[in-house]
């Protein structure tokens, strides 16, 4: 191939756990009501992952769902990036697992961590790997089962979470004007104690047999305040630094795709942008904060739905923990 390609989103493909909690539920053994959580969050419902279902195999479903929509098999993969906070093992990778379960040739593969932020980060990772000529087509994945790490006795995190993975395909592309155009990435680890989800790396160290006891599992702790007023300022930020970058405005974008939060941090980032209602993709009163998964949801189900088509530009944005933020202007 001539020069430095395009990358070209192919194709997407996600996939949902079958038990949908809804928000009357939480009253059972919380202080707390359907009208309380759908004010302030803007969720009705949630998807809850089941014994048999797991950050891989949830992953792998929305997989095989996006190579169809490619028209790819696994055997056309060069590359497989994984982003979750959930991984079913640290050793091997979730991505190594995804090679497995697709029956992928000898190709690389690895996950990556940035809490919401993950998909995107992948995306600039794939972005850079399919431009150096490195790798023809890539298979991204954002997955979770954030429910086995909420504290539900917390009303102010454990409503919020939901599980679910979305999956995109990237391809090398000699096509004019279409791919993925700009990708912009921020973190600021001086926030980091604003969302905190603990590791084994963090355990007290072992001193001699029968020491230390197994540590306690590791739960999702937000400071929801400081989280929410962090997310609109940053979300205001990108959409005006994505738009000046690229010489768009807000008409040019068939659709802004941002990470499903909560729908009140939305409303405020969007209130004085330019942008209609209709034009801001909002899933999360079904699926609630689904992190890494959330915006690849969110990009097939606005394919499936038909909300955006060949030609279309859209702006996919990011936040979340570490903290860690981004966004990415991509014509279809």
């Amino acid at each position: 191939m001539n020069g430095t390609p395009a990358v070209h989103l192919r194709g997407t493909g996600s996939s949902l756990p079958k038990r949908v909690m809804r928000n009357e539920e939480f009253a059972a053994f919380l202080e707390t009501s359907d009208e309380w959580i759908t004010t302030r969050t803007g969720i009705h419902e949630r998807r809850l992952a089941g014994p048999e279902e797991t950050t891989v195999s949830l992953g792998l479903e929305a997989s095989r769902r996006a190579l169809e929509a490619a028209g790819l098999k696994a055997g056309d993969l060069d590359l497989i990036l994984f982003a979750t906070v959930t991984p079913v093992s640290q050793v091997p990778s979730n991505a190594c697992r995804i090679q497995a379960g697709l029956g992928c040739r000898l190709i690389p593969a690895f996950d990556l961590n940035a809490a919401c932020t993950g998909f995107l980060y992948g995306l600039a990772v794939a972005d850079g790997m399919i431009r150096a000529g490195n790798h023809q087509h890539v298979l991204l994945i954002g997955a979770e089962t954030l429910s086995r790490v909420v504290n539900f006795s917390d009303r102010g995190s454990s409503v919020v979470f939901g599980d679910g993975a979305g999956a995109a395909i990237l391809s090398a592309s000699t096509g004019e004007g279409t791919g993925v155009r700009r990708v912009r990435l921020y973190a600021d680890g001086r926030l980091g104690d604003l969302i905190q989800l603990g590791g084994p790396g963090g355990q007290p160290a072992w001193t001699g047999p029968g020491t230390p006891q197994p540590a306690a599992p590791a739960k999702i702790t937000m400071n929801g305040r400081e989280v929410f007023r962090f997310a609109v300022q940053r979300v205001h930020q990108m959409v005006q630094e994505a738009l000046t970058d690229c010489g768009l405005a807000a008409p040019d974008v068939a659709l802004v795709i941002p990470h499903q939060a909560n729908q009140r941090i939305l409303d405020a980032a969007f209130a004085d942008l330019g942008f209609l209602p209709e034009n801001v993709m909002s899933n999360i009163d079904r699926y609630g904060n689904t992190s890494a998964a959330s915006v690849p949801i969110a990009l097939d189900e606005a394919f499936c739905t038909r909300r955006v088509k060949s030609g279309d530009t859209v702006l996919l944005l990011a936040f979340g923990g570490g903290m860690t933020w981004g966004s990415a202007v991509v014509t279809l």
